[in-house]
């Protein structure tokens, strides 16, 4: 597969989801994805067409780096949003005139690396809904369609630097892979499975020997169900079933967002932690569903993965030993909970901490505390900071 892209070159499209996955309704949305949020607009293409059919905005456009123009909106709702939800621009000049930005949405996330042309969702803004196997969802050719139509459009050149060792260790290959292969694992109960599937496949993929990424998986499992496990315990199977489903169905788009983020300097030490720090997301999900009673929209588990960053970069090394340069400092905290944390301090102060993974300090001094006390202690240790400092068997 392949779509017409840069100066008439053929690139390979990777779109960070399954095929038919998603789907998404304007008119019944009430959401504020497009609402109040301005449009980002070409230059070359669609300002003059614009400035011919609304005069009046001229006044308001903002020249961006980049061959934009910024359109802002003062309505809170959109310049062209009509009151049935859909879009008044469409309506009047047809699809063809609609921006890019707006045409593509919730799919308008399209980046160049290297000789790829990526294309993600925009979950974290847009409430997309599951519809794979519905047949009701975007399919890959529907957007190929029209990234075709578009053409050549600074909106859909942002080019991405590869990190370090990406290109030389076939990223796209082996993304392409575990996205095909999360169709597979859909139906599990817990996410855990196809975390599984991910460190075998990544080290396949790397070429590492002697490890056992099942092994791997189910001891950093063992923490997290002795750190959280009293929190989700009431949930049902299907409750669980649920949340492995939608971050399974997400996992594609979040592994990318993570190996291409600013600031990724090393892509295989990068792409090792991801299985790891996914199923820290579906921990805290499943926490975040039973305080809820409810299961987590694609949207609110996106922001979920997105607001515990830091804590989920964390809970993926507790198999890790780790040492602490100076004490915590925990003010604010219930006195059960200051007792706990100055022994975690002194443990890993200690110099033999640096040889006992980090999450068995956390199952021994949270043992005693009640079970939402004993979930504040990874999130005190992400306090710590640089002071925290791992001592990693990995390369």
């Amino acid at each position: 597969m392949v779509s017409p892209c840069y100066d008439g070159a053929m690139v390979a499209p990777y779109f960070a989801f399954l095929d038919g996955a998603f789907r998404y309704d304007c008119a019944s949305c009430g959401q504020a994805c497009c609402r109040g949020k301005g449009i980002a607009i070409s230059a070359s293409r669609e300002l003059v067409p614009l400035l011919a059919r609304a005069p009046q905005i001229a006044p308001l456009l903002h020249p961006l780096a980049g061959g934009y123009v910024r359109l802002p909106d003062v309505t809170d709702g959109c310049w062209f949003l009509a009151s049935d939800g859909m879009c008044s621009y469409e309506t009047t000049h047809g699809r063809s005139a609609k921006f890019t930005t707006c045409r593509l949405f919730p799919f308008n996330r399209v980046f160049r690396l290297g000789s790829a042309q990526v294309v993600d969702v925009n979950s974290v803004v847009c409430p997309i809904q599951d519809a794979y196997g519905t047949g009701l969802g975007v399919r890959h050719e529907e957007l190929l369609s029209e990234l075709a139509a578009l053409g050549k459009d600074p909106l859909l050149d942002s080019a991405v630097p590869l990190p370090q060792g990406a290109r030389e260790l076939r990223w796209l290959m082996l993304e392409t892979t575990l996205r095909d292969d999360s169709a597979t694992y859909l139906q599990e109960v817990d996410y855990q499975t196809f975390a599984q599937h991910q460190q075998a496949q990544t080290e396949r993929h790397l070429g590492l020997r002697g490890t056992d990424p099942q092994t791997e998986i189910r001891e950093l499992q063992h923490y997290f169900d002795s750190i959280y496990g009293s929190l989700v315990a009431a949930l049902a199977p299907a409750q669980r079933a649920q949340v492995s489903r939608a971050l399974t169905l997400l996992s594609p788009s979040l592994r990318f967002n993570a190996l291409f983020r600013k600031g990724v300097d090393d892509y295989r030490r990068t792409v090792l932690s991801l299985p790891s720090q996914l199923l820290a997301t579906s921990v805290l999900s499943l926490g975040a569903t039973a305080l809820w009673n409810k299961p987590l929209s694609l949207r609110a588990l996106t922001e979920l993965h997105q607001a515990q960053s830091e804590l989920r970069q964390l809970l993926g090394r507790l198999r890790e030993p780790a040492t602490l340069d100076g004490p915590l400092t925990t003010p604010e905290l219930p006195t059960s909970v200051k007792d706990a944390v100055s022994q975690l301090s002194d443990r890993l102060r200690q110099p033999k901490s640096a040889t006992i993974p980090l999450g068995q300090h956390l199952i021994l001094v949270g043992q005693s505390l009640p079970a939402a006390e004993r979930a504040l202690l990874p999130s005190v240790l992400v306090r710590a900071g640089e002071s925290l400092r791992f001592v990693s068997s990995r390369a």
